[in-house]
């Protein structure tokens, strides 16, 4: 297996697939558009006089960029960026019910999402018995091919997201962080790595404050529900959270204090078209989906007649 430093252009599949609905339902040509470049053919797009409006989907270096573009002739703009997201567990949770919401926090996908709960906080009490049963969750995953049945967790998107991920694993290392399993790429082709997770990483690491964009969890403990608010909102990113609690009544009074667009409870990252999606933060600006999304494409007019 070659693994050097090559670029590789990962092509947008997904945006095709909707060229190719689009023609399949009739959609007149130039209403919808899709263009595929690299960075000058987006560079192009973005300081184009034609455009009233500039959405973008990506890295918070480049939603940087793109919102400079905007500045220049003060068009609007919706962001959406980064996240490291967090995940609390209280002690009186079902503790096997909570292993299946944080891994799908992290390993759907790979960890390859903007919404990852990738900082698990764990009330003191419960923190060794459910890092236990998460190790041996995180170590039961089938990880192989996505396009056969038997896998749970696919591969790395492109060589360049395994040579990053590679390098966090490197850095954990340097910083002598306590790696429960994993931490290491996996020695097969393709561009595979392993489940991953760290106990008790510290506020200052660069895992704790990075988004890795990959399946690398890292866990803290805390006593308090004030402590766990605190801590979440500890984040330059604001995108998403997922609070797991018996008691509702408190799962609610934290979702409500934490700084996020989005909160689950009790459940898995369900995301419906009618409600929004966007964070705070460093995570973004605006919100896509619902009449949120929609209202961010529309201005208003007003008109005043003279009567008499």
């Amino acid at each position: 297996m070659h693994r050097g430093t090559q670029a590789i252009r990962v092509t947008p599949l997904i945006e095709q697939s909707y060229g190719q609905i689009a023609e399949q339902l009739g959609l007149p040509a130039g209403v919808l558009n899709i263009v595929v470049g690299k960075a000058e053919t987006g560079i192009a797009l973005s300081n184009h006089n034609g455009l009233d409006k500039l959405s973008f989907t990506g890295s918070n270096t480049v939603g940087s960029q793109v919102m400079r573009s905007a500045s220049a002739q003060c068009r609007p703009v919706t962001l959406e960026l980064g996240g490291k997201s967090a995940i609390v567990v209280f002690d009186d949770c079902d503790l096997d019910q909570a292993v299946d919401w944080i891994v799908a926090g992290i390993c759907w996908n790979a960890g390859q999402m903007c919404s990852a709960t990738s900082r698990l906080l764990i009330q003191e009490g419960i923190a060794d018995a459910l890092l236990a049963r998460l190790k041996v969750a995180l170590e039961k995953l089938r990880v192989g091919n996505p396009l056969t049945e038997d896998v749970d967790m696919g591969p790395l998107t492109s060589q360049g997201q395994w040579l990053k991920v590679a390098a966090y694993f490197a850095v954990a290392k340097e910083e002598g962080l306590d790696c429960l399993t994993g931490g290491e790429p996996l020695d097969r082709a393709g561009w595979f790595v392993s489940p991953t997770l760290y106990a008790d990483v510290p506020a200052h690491s660069r895992l704790w404050k990075e988004e890795i964009f990959g399946p690398v969890l890292c866990s803290q403990r805390f006593r308090s529900e004030e402590e766990a608010i605190a801590l979440a909102n500890d984040s330059r990113f604001g995108l998403v959270a997922t609070v797991v609690s018996a008691d509702l009544e408190r799962a609610e009074r934290v979702a409500d204090a934490l700084e996020v667009g989005h909160v689950w409870i009790n459940s898995i990252q369900a995301v419906f078209v009618e409600t929004s999606w966007g964070g705070t933060k460093g995570s973004g600006i605006g919100r896509e989906l619902g009449p949120w999304g929609l209202s961010a494409y529309q201005s208003v007019k007003h008109v005043t007649r003279c009567l008499g």
